[in-house]
């Protein structure tokens, strides 16, 4: 499978779920920004100047269901509170933000495999480096662990807002 394949079951998708395990992802599209984040600028993207954002908002507006949940480690690594930061940016165009501690339940201890699930009915792995550079996908024959995984992970999870209020009120955005 490469990056094609996964277009065009992303394009054809009404409902894709996305499991984030890693304290970090070295992605090249993220660098300017969390640079910017490193120097203490706490920049929010806006639909209307971020393209990726703008579409995820225009999917979603049309019907299509993105939501997530993001399994943390404590203590936090920067990266991690860059992501908490900008998960409200999402979150505010309608992308379901659902975000774990770890430490909480033993059922979330071997979740470390990071996947997106369309429609129920496919599984991507996204298959990363120690670092956390995106290497390839790799779509799995076997739906049911992952449905089964999905479900673990949402059962202990709370929302993106509930999280920061009670455990991170300091990465809580300014309105935009």
């Amino acid at each position: 499978m490469d990056l094609d394949d996964l277009r065009r079951i992303i394009q054809r998708s009404t409902d894709a779920f996305r499991l984030e395990t890693l304290p970090q992802y070295l992605v090249p599209q993220e660098e300017t920004d969390f640079a910017a984040w490193r120097r203490g600028d706490r920049v929010r993207a806006h639909p209307d100047r971020d393209a990726w954002l703008g579409e995820m908002r225009d999917v979603i507006s049309a019907g299509r269901r993105f939501w997530r949940v993001r399994i943390l480690d404590y203590p936090l690594v920067e990266y991690s509170e860059f992501e908490l930061f900008g998960y409200q940016d999402t979150a505010a165009v309608g992308q379901e933000v659902f975000v774990a501690n770890r430490a909480w339940n033993t059922d979330l201890a071997d979740l470390h495999e990071d996947f997106w699930l369309y429609d129920s009915a496919t599984a991507v792995s996204m298959v990363y480096d120690d670092e956390g550079h995106f290497l390839y996908p790799e779509l799995r024959e076997n739906v049911r662990p992952y449905l089964e995984i999905r479900d673990r992970a949402v059962r202990h999870a709370v929302t993106l807002t509930d999280y920061l209020r009670k455990y991170e009120p300091d990465l809580i955005a300014d309105p935009v």
